[in-house]
């Protein structure tokens, strides 16, 4: 039996991937401990798994916490730039505690999320094999595909590939804080140091929960690189209340900003007079970020709710309108239904490019978002067949992808602690 730690951001995207992939290496016999900042997440109790702390004094839990609550408001490259100076201060921590904790543990193996960029040199000091795992889009770099901050369709010309190279040096000036301090910390080890961030990832396996028709057209993929599609627990471990009985028969249409750029009141606002006197119910769901009753009545009466049954209800509509994460984006395709991406940061616009990419939507930046545009583009992806059938491919090349079990497999085959 394996002891496999998992480092990963304590937020609910990368947990919900993160746990469906504990789930599956513990059904293969084997044990898992998840190494987190902040405070411990409940759906990592509630999977039955232990949380060990690594923040320490150098990123206690609540400014952990106040960091994130502060990302929720931001939109666009001034949310990114907070995202990666949180990355900075998290490397610190993982750095100095990590090591330590991991060690006192007994782990024998590191599955570690690939925006968690010093968990590498975690392994890497305690001589541990690793692999990566990719919660968000892939990160890895390559001058044919736009940088996923981006919102850009690939294009295969020169000057796009300049342009890409561009933003591709830009992101990398973003990440020298915490390259920095990885590479510090390496050379006072005597470890190999990295020259980029894409070096800090493992060479034995890294792990999309893309299904690969999701991905751009790539020239320089490591060879390692397997798409094993979403990570997901087989059923919902815990059912979330909804006032099943106010949905009138109408087609539904699902929207949420998702759970952490969720503070955004008025984009709620946009989307409820968007949908309002279509032939559709609309159902919001805030994150946690608003409550129902800060939007106070909203156009068309739809129901608002803090916190859905998001797949469920998914099942139940005809489209979506998100905000473009992946989780939320990946839980749209898998029921095989179109979507209207209102991107807002970080990975959003890449997933969004992909989404249109793909056929399966349209995308609206969020701030060039207004209700007449957002109708408009939710009238032609509610009337367009076409839309349907894009999402509908990617729906069944995600039931082949493999998922949480294909993912917990391959990490025993390229760690070599096999059962």
């Amino acid at each position: 039996m394996g002891h496999v730690g998992i480092i990963c951001p304590n937020t609910p995207g990368h947990l919900i991937a993160m746990v469906a992939l504990a789930d599956a290496t513990r059904a293969r016999g084997h044990r898992v401990t998840f190494f987190l900042l902040g405070d411990p997440p409940a759906s990592v109790a509630a999977a039955g798994f232990e949380t060990v702390a690594l923040g320490g004094a150098v990123f206690p839990p609540d400014q952990y916490r106040i960091e994130f609550q502060r990302l929720g408001s931001l939109q666009g490259r001034a949310a990114l730039k907070h995202t990666l100076s949180i990355a900075a201060r998290a490397a610190d921590a993982i750095l100095e505690v990590g090591p330590t904790v991991v060690r006192a543990a007994g782990v024998t193996a590191l599955a570690v999320d690939q925006a968690s960029f010093p968990g590498g040199t975690v392994a890497d000091q305690l001589e541990l094999p690793f692999a990566t795992v990719c919660n968000a889009l892939l990160l890895n770099p390559d001058p044919a595909v736009p940088p996923y901050f981006t919102h850009w369709q690939p294009r295969d010309s020169g000057w796009a590939r300049i342009r890409n190279r561009i933003a591709w040096a830009g992101l990398n000036r973003l990440y020298a804080p915490t390259l920095t301090r990885i590479q510090t910390h390496r050379r006072r080890l005597g470890l190999p140091v990295p020259a980029g961030i894409a070096a800090t990832w493992s060479d034995r396996l890294q792990i999309s929960q893309q299904p690969e028709i999701f991905e751009f057209p790539r020239r320089e993929l490591p060879k390692h690189v397997r798409f094993v599609g979403p990570l997901r627990l087989p059923v919902e471990d815990q059912p979330v209340p909804f006032p099943w009985e106010r949905l009138d028969g109408r087609p539904l249409i699902y929207a949420s900003l998702g759970t952490l750029q969720n503070r955004i009141a008025g984009t709620f606002r946009v989307i409820a007079e968007a949908c309002d006197r279509l032939d559709a119910q609309l159902v919001i769901s805030t994150g946690h970020g608003v409550t129902p009753e800060e939007l106070g009545e909203l156009p068309g009466h739809p129901i608002v709710v803090s916190y859905a049954p998001q797949l469920e209800l998914l099942r139940r509509s005809t489209f979506a309108v998100t905000h473009a994460g992946l989780n939320t984006v990946l839980e749209t395709l898998t029921v095989g239904i179109p979507l209207v991406a209102v991107p807002v940061t970080n990975d959003q616009p890449g997933v969004a490019a992909r989404v249109v990419w793909v056929g399966a939507g349209e995308a609206i930046a969020h701030k060039h978002v207004t209700s007449q545009a957002l109708r408009a583009a939710v009238v032609r992806v509610q009337s367009g067949p076409s839309y349907r059938a894009a999402a509908e491919r990617v729906r069944n090349s995600i039931q082949a992808s493999g998922g949480a079990p294909r993912a917990a497999e391959l990490i025993e085959q390229h760690l070599g602690f096999g059962v």
